[in-house]
């Protein structure tokens, strides 16, 4: 055990959040976290201005140390070595805006010492968490719609522009399969009257089946307590994709 590994462990064995304690063992363990800290400062001296607020997150698994700047700007860098997803995830999210009724945030890629960093705007909003799960619940029918529609929309367009993405290249959409977003039980904003104000982390979207992901989103909403959105969810899915004269689309 390397002495900063060590000097970790004595240190966060005196905290005892579970979530704050992988926090600090990410930053203790990677001094590369303070690298590129001062990175994103010299790139907002450039760019906008300088630091005005500046706030850190690590993302799920603490691999990427998520730096949001300024409210206007948020830095995605990945602290594992490990294929970078935020080329082939600019190339579908480029696509999907173009026929997303959710907005998704403008990306860049940036190529930081070698690292390929990833730079969006900034989306104001709540996630779902930050609502009460009786509001939701509440007020699921208007969620629900919102969401069906993304899935639809999206779904039903096969992008020229990233066909060589697909798994088969021959594949058509069709109910319930074609592009997706792919992790939706969270990755979204809304304001507070519950209107969805943009779509984020597009990393996982993908052509597929898109039951397997929407499982894991039923999973996580029940044990939040938003009990009855993915029934809702799909039954507007569902009245969409049988109502319409046109359930596929090509970007041809």
């Amino acid at each position: 055990m390397s002495v900063r590994s060590l000097f970790a462990n004595i240190v966060c064995g005196f905290i005892p959040n579970h979530k704050t304690r992988s926090r600090v063992r990410v930053v203790l363990n990677n001094p590369s976290v303070h690298k590129y800290v001062r990175m994103v400062r010299g790139w907002a001296d450039k760019n906008c201005g300088g630091v005005r607020k500046l706030k850190l997150d690590f993302g799920v698994g603490c691999h990427n140390l998520v730096v949001m700047l300024n409210d206007e700007h948020v830095f995605k860098i990945p602290l594992l070595k490990r294929e970078n997803p935020g080329p082939r995830e600019k190339r579908i999210v480029d696509a999907m805006r173009t026929v997303s009724p959710i907005y998704f945030p403008e990306m860049e890629i940036m190529n930081w010492d070698g690292v390929l960093v990833r730079r969006y705007e900034f989306i104001h909003g709540k996630l779902l968490c930050d609502f009460d799960a009786k509001y939701i619940v509440a007020n699921r029918a208007k969620i629900a719609h919102q969401l069906a529609k993304f899935m639809y929309e999206i779904g039903r367009v096969d992008f020229a522009e990233i066909r060589d993405l697909k798994p088969d290249a021959d594949a058509k959409p069709d109910y319930m399969y074609g592009w997706f977003h792919n992790d939706i039980g969270q990755n979204f904003l809304m304001d507070d009257d519950l209107n969805i104000v943009g779509f984020i982390d597009a990393e996982k979207a993908a052509f597929c089946d898109f039951r397997t992901s929407l499982t894991a989103a039923e999973h996580f909403w029940d044990k939040h307590g938003y009990h009855g959105l993915m029934v809702d969810l799909l039954a507007e899915y569902s009245k969409l994709y049988y109502s319409k004269p046109s359930r596929k689309k090509s970007s041809n």
